[in-house]
């Protein structure tokens, strides 16, 4: 499986000039394109006085672009890998699977440009920060429910892809990635919380910037891991239940 994912990521960019540099250069133009609209145009400001707002927004942009990617491709994974699925005897489950560990392995790379920013920018990196490959577990965890749920779906209700386009273009707005919730009202925070990527991301931040310990979230966490479990209940059912039908279906 990490062999195929591997392979995927290698092959996005395969006969391209600078081949495994857009794994870097797409989500530095778009941060580019970000930081211009909100910390220039915007006036937008980092919640805490801390760090620059470009330091703050690239800690919560970084793993978003990981994120919002592995949720289209997961779902789209059994449709994308179907012309060798139909040569090659290969364990379904594993096929979003692999699309998911395939964008965490470039999310690996984009986080050493993370920590590379900070350094040379002279922000210094919290002590927490050896929390974050529990974050990144969270992240893995819940696309992987994810993507068995929705690649079974997306075989039996094709129109997903749209539906889906669109929510993550509402959660990218209602996530606190360029603009801080910090400011609103403890109601509408709390709704605003109830997204899981808030939980990811804000503990991204609270690791690498804010030198917090994970147990300030415990309820949260509660409630991410429940729904991530949920999640993945609901994703293997779903998929064992159509998996014999996708070849005829696809």
């Amino acid at each position: 499986m990490l062999r195929l994912a591997s392979y995927e990521l290698k092959a996005q960019n395969n006969g391209t000039m600078f081949g495994f540099l857009w794994n870097f250069l797409n989500p530095a133009l778009q941060i580019l394109v970000f930081w211009f609209v909100f910390a220039i145009g915007l006036q937008a400001h980092a919640p805490r006085d801390n760090y620059p707002y470009i330091i703050w927004m690239i800690v919560g942009i970084i793993p978003w672009f990981y994120i919002s990617t592995a949720l289209q491709s997961s779902t789209m994974s059994i449709y994308s890998y179907s012309a060798i699925l139909k040569r090659v005897y290969l364990p379904l489950s594993i096929v979003p699977v692999k699309t998911v560990f395939s964008g965490f392995i470039g999310h690996l790379w984009s986080m050493l440009v993370v920590f590379a920013v900070m350094l040379i920018s002279g922000s210094p990196v919290s002590p927490m920060v050896w929390q974050l490959p529990y974050y990144m577990l969270c992240t893995i965890c819940f696309l992987i429910g994810w993507g068995l749920l929705s690649s079974a779906v997306a075989v039996v209700f094709k129109d997903l892809q749209k539906i889906l386009i669109a929510v993550i273009r509402l959660l990218f707005y209602i996530s606190p990635i360029v603009w801080s919730q910090e400011n609103l009202p403890e109601n509408l925070q709390f709704i605003l919380n109830l997204n899981p990527f808030a939980y990811i991301l804000n503990g991204y931040r609270n690791c690498i910037l804010y030198d917090q310990s994970l147990t300030v979230e415990w309820k949260m966490g509660i409630y991410f891991w429940s729904l991530t479990i949920l999640l993945f209940l609901l994703g293997s059912s779903t998929h064992i239940k159509f998996r014999r039908k996708f070849m005829d279906l696809i």
